[in-house]
């Protein structure tokens, strides 16, 4: 009776094991861009101090409609920024931002409160399904980027794919001042 007890409950302890394997499947399912801070001569690594914000803008055309006075409607389309809040606050070498389910994301740095630069990414956003039990996950393809130079000096796009692996996608280039 003894050795069938001990059969059982290892059979047991078998199936659970079985049952409840390891998930691997990524800690999230937001795929962020990588920009990291370049010296525009030297192209090493920089950090920027103090901290800076940067504010994230999902841009989108809609449709605005306008009764007139004899009853008419008229349709106008517009752009619109459909989300707009802080999704970077530090002093890094580098931010690690998301990009919108559309097809382009605005970003918008403030150094201080008169000296703002933006960015704006086209990109192609992909669903990428690599395990049915993690969900569906979404990948990026950067087509173009677009930036002011108020402060930044420019940005390279080093790797156009984004994915959940973190990884470089972005130079962003700005001059350093040195100090004698």
């Amino acid at each position: 009776m003894k050795r069938l007890t001990v059969a059982i409950i290892g059979a047991w302890a078998g199936m659970l094991a079985v049952g409840c394997s390891e998930s691997s499947c990524p800690l999230t399912t937001t795929s962020f861009a990588r920009f990291e801070f370049v010296d525009e001569e030297t192209h090493a690594a920089i950090r920027l101090e103090p901290a800076f914000n940067v504010t994230g803008f999902v841009v989108a055309d809609v449709t605005v409609r306008d009764t007139l006075t004899d009853g008419n409607v008229t349709e106008t389309t517009v752009r619109d920024s459909l989300v707009s809040r802080e999704v970077f606050t530090s002093a890094s070498s580098y931010m690690s931002l998301p990009l919108s389910h559309t097809t382009r994301t605005t970003f918008v740095l403030h150094y201080t409160e008169r000296m703002r630069d933006t960015i704006e990414v086209t990109h192609r956003p992909t669903p990428f399904v690599e395990n049915i039990e993690c969900g569906t996950l979404m990948f990026h393809h950067v087509e173009d980027i677009r930036y002011t130079t108020n402060h930044l000096r420019g940005i390279d796009i080093v790797n156009p794919e984004i994915t959940h692996e973190e990884k470089s996608n972005f130079h962003v280039y700005y001059r350093v001042t040195a100090t004698e």
